[in-house]
């Protein structure tokens, strides 16, 4: 008896120790384990931002879906990007989104990078660029993109057969292009030229792909104004005239995908309506008239809903009235003068754009180098009734039969003012114009018209005055808007000057490589344009964008917006 509770004394006692042993080792174990979470917690303070930024990234790869639709005031005529009416409504719906050039623009350091292109060399003298294609590169339909996609998109542009003049001018110094193999391209220049990287690399146009394209009568080619395919993150769906234009993103692309799966364009052509759209959150995004975003961005309910953006960047327009010397009236530059003198430019920019612009003496980029700056800078030609007045009788236009018109050799001082019937703000200028004009005895007869028809006159130069816009480039050339040799069909000197000092600068601004020396050529050119006047120069404005604030990572950069960053987290999602 006493044996057993011996042997059961001993086998507790010895299940008591192992059990002392265990909570001894679980002590150590634990103690290993806070030092290892304390060394964990150290390595995890010191990668943090990359842990927030893969997190980051993890909710983005959720938040792929969902639409931008545009409420667009023009509807392009062509989405064939080498045509001489590919305009930048053309190309903010397929520059970047379908078609691509060689290298694109860093939106921030506004420098050339590689981007169909892996690299590039050019030779010290600037006669010789070459481009290496990346090897993975394809169009929307799977077929690679090579150098022969390159020369056929270059030999397209400079077809003399082909409708693009605008662009053709652009590569006058390029002497040839060469293949020197299936990933190799080298153009020789027969001059340097300050542009070349950009236009060889075919910013303003992207590749074409030569097995889509490829024509053996010129007028095919030029006729193929809709299903536009290229290398792109987005691919072209459907084109409802009059309505809407609609692209899908590339789910084959080469590339990092865009978030948002589509952009549409719908065409509003009453601002006021799309303004109301964008309220009602049936569009996305507009571009208002200045009065609107005057308005909209003093209101807190509306800002709360939506981001007002005004920014500048080298691509915002210029406006002018252009004045076609081919005809009586504007032949001699005193009566453009005149005209500038009966337009009070800082009256319009206060009132009609609510002090949202500057006026402006020249056609370039006013917080640019190229633009001609104090203490020299061609001051702005005041308000002066008086001395419209004296200019035009010194002109031969005076009121020789009493009836309160201006004439000469029996034509009356009246014409038809051209603009576009899409902008109120054109609009308004059209009738002070008129109004003004009225009082120094000149009949200014508006004549509002859709894009699309005016473009037409303008490349055919069937008019007599109209009132536009020119979007800035990051490198500015003037040669196509003001050397002679653009005066013919398809060119862009569309109001018809010829001056031998304008044509040898232009000439030599693109021969000048250096920074500094070319920007005195423009300064030069300035000048003579504003004693000129082939344009009244009117105003510039930043650009103005209201965008629905569901779109996230939407940043202003130097260059402005870039769409394809933009994203909408799941959650707020409506397409």
């Amino acid at each position: 008896m006493n044996g057993r509770k011996g042997v059961v004394t001993f086998f507790l006692f010895l299940l008591l120790a192992i059990i002392i042993l265990l909570q001894i080792l679980s002590m150590v174990q634990s103690d290993r384990l806070y030092q290892r979470l304390n060394r964990l917690d150290k390595t995890l303070e010191s990668v943090a931002p990359a842990v927030l930024s893969l997190r980051d990234e993890a909710v983005r790869v959720h938040d792929e879906g969902d639409a931008l639709v545009w409420a667009s005031r023009v509807e392009p005529k062509t989405l064939n990007p080498i045509s001489a009416e590919n305009d930048v409504y053309s190309r903010w719906i397929t520059r970047l989104n379908i078609f691509e050039p060689l290298l694109v623009y860093d939106f921030d350091t506004m420098k050339l990078k590689p981007h169909l292109a892996e690299s590039y060399q050019v030779s010290d003298d600037g006669l010789e660029i070459t481009f290496r294609l990346r090897d993975d590169i394809h169009f929307s339909d799977g077929v690679p993109v090579t150098a022969d996609d390159v020369i056929f998109t270059y030999e397209t542009i400079i077809n003399p057969a082909i409708d693009a003049a605008n662009i053709a001018n652009l590569y006058a110094d390029v002497e040839k292009a060469v293949k020197v193999n299936d990933r190799v391209v080298k153009f020789f220049m027969k001059r340097p030229y300050f542009k070349a990287l950009q236009i060889l690399s075919f910013w303003d146009v992207g590749i074409l792909a030569k097995h889509i394209y490829e024509f053996t009568d010129a007028a095919q080619f030029n006729k193929h104004i809709s299903n536009p395919i290229g290398s792109g993150p987005y691919i072209f769906e459907t084109w409802d005239v009059g309505r809407q234009i609609l692209l899908r993103r590339n789910e084959n692309y080469w590339g990092s995908k865009p978030k948002l799966k589509k952009i549409v364009y719908n065409f509003f052509t009453n601002t006021l309506a799309s303004v109301q759209a964008l309220r009602n959150h049936e569009v996305d995004i507009i571009i208002p008239e200045p009065e609107q975003f005057a308005d909209l961005v003093n209101d807190e309910k509306f800002t709360k809903e939506f981001y007002c953006l005004r920014y500048w960047n080298p691509g915002v327009p210029f406006f002018y009235i252009g004045w076609n010397q081919d005809t009586i009236f504007f032949r001699d530059k005193r009566v453009r003068l005149a005209i500038t003198y009966i337009i009070n430019r800082e009256q319009i920019v206060q009132h009609l754009l609510e002090g949202h612009g500057e006026v402006i003496t020249g056609p370039f980029y006013i917080k640019g180098n190229q633009n001609d700056p104090p203490p020299i800078k061609s001051e702005p030609w005041p308000y002066d009734l008086a001395q419209a007045k004296q200019l035009l009788e010194k002109a031969g236009w005076v009121d020789s039969d009493g009836d309160g018109l201006r004439d000469k050799d029996g034509t009356a001082f009246s014409f038809r003012f051209m603009y576009s019937s899409d902008s109120a703000l054109y609009g308004r200028l059209a009738i002070y114009v008129a109004d003004e004009a009225a009082k120094a005895g000149i009949e200014v007869v508006p004549d509002p018209l859709e894009w699309s028809v005016i473009l037409g006159r303008l490349t055919s130069r069937q008019f007599e005055a109209y009132i536009a816009g020119w979007a800035g480039d990051t490198l500015e050339d003037p040669y196509k808007l003001f050397h002679s040799s653009q005066t013919g069909p398809g060119g862009c000197n569309y109001v018809g000057i010829r001056n031998p000092q304008v044509d040898a600068i232009t000439e030599q601004i693109r021969r000048t490589i250096n920074d500094d020396e070319r920007d005195k050529l423009y300064h030069r050119l300035h000048r003579i344009l504003h004693e000129e006047q082939p344009y009244t120069f009117l105003f510039t404005r930043p650009s103005f964008r209201l965008v629905d604030r569901r779109f996230k990572n939407v940043i202003v950069h130097k260059l402005g917006l870039n769409y394809l960053e933009w994203y909408v987290p799941q959650s707020e999602q409506r397409y």
